[in-house]
């Protein structure tokens, strides 16, 4: 009976951990480039029933009862959000696979979906916590602002006009994609890093596997809101059938403390 009443514990823990990431997946519907988490539940530990303690059939092998549920972390899930349209010349989205890299202060290299770029006094491409986005640049380092008419290839180019009418090519994004998007580290803020070990490939060096860059877009996240919601309802019943469970096995033992 006491296993009873950890066993619905361990229920109502799961579901509220499983309700904290369906809360997060909401909260960041509309954040760009934002990927959710998938929490799943996962079985402890069973313990096996003992002839001495039940009744067990002749033909019973291994017979047991779980001793609850607990809350797992699958994966991030890094399917395609939707492209929407933007205003601004140093947005950018990625349409298939790969990350944008952006540079730390500490020169830590981090990857991203989230390509709202803009460009800093001065004159270099950051996101919005200041770290550089990391392309090959062919003109010195922040001149890029000096053109007009920034425009940015499916491939990466940065191509801009000069004062004198003409069209440069003004540098190249890098896309990065690890060897196994499972293993990447979230740090928030919609970025990722890279487990030391892990094999990663960039664009430059070895343009093939990788999606198209879209100028003057931004990636949405992937969050299904009515996916989150029906998710949502089924952990609020989940949560209150361990409940249940809970107050049925004290009553029990209630009963069972009046008759010793």
């Amino acid at each position: 009976m006491f296993n009873g009443l950890r066993i619905g514990v361990t229920g109502m823990q799961t579901s509220q951990k499983v309700m904290d990431n369906v809360a997060d997946q909401i909260a960041n519907s509309t954040t760009g480039g934002y990927k959710k988490k998938e929490v799943r539940f996962g079985d402890l530990l069973r313990n096996e029933i003992s002839r001495s303690h039940a009744a067990v059939s002749e033909n019973a092998e291994g017979a047991s009862v779980g001793i609850g549920s607990r809350a797992l972390v699958s994966k991030t899930n890094f399917t395609q959000g939707v492209l929407k349209p933007s205003d601004s010349p140093y947005h950018m989205a990625v349409e298939g696979s790969g990350f944008f890299g952006v540079m730390t202060g500490t020169g830590e290299l981090l990857l991203t979906r989230n390509g709202a770029f803009s460009l800093s006094a001065d004159g270099a491409l950051t996101d919005g916590e200041g770290n550089g986005l990391v392309y090959e640049s062919y003109v010195p380092a922040g001149s890029i602002g000096n053109y007009d008419g920034v425009s940015i290839s499916e491939n990466g180019v940065i191509s801009g006009q000069n004062a004198s009418g003409e069209i440069l090519e003004l540098g190249r994004v890098a896309l990065f994609q690890p060897g196994s998007e499972d293993g990447l580290i979230s740090l928030g803020e919609n970025k990722y890093l890279l487990p030391a070990g892990q094999d990663m490939v960039n664009s430059i060096d070895d343009a093939q596997g990788f999606g198209i860059i879209r100028h003057k877009h931004l990636e949405e996240s992937n969050v299904d809101i009515a996916e989150s919601m029906t998710e949502m309802i089924l952990t609020q019943r989940a949560y209150q059938l361990n409940a249940k469970s809970i107050t049925t096995a004290d009553e029990m033992l209630e009963v069972i403390n009046t008759i010793i």
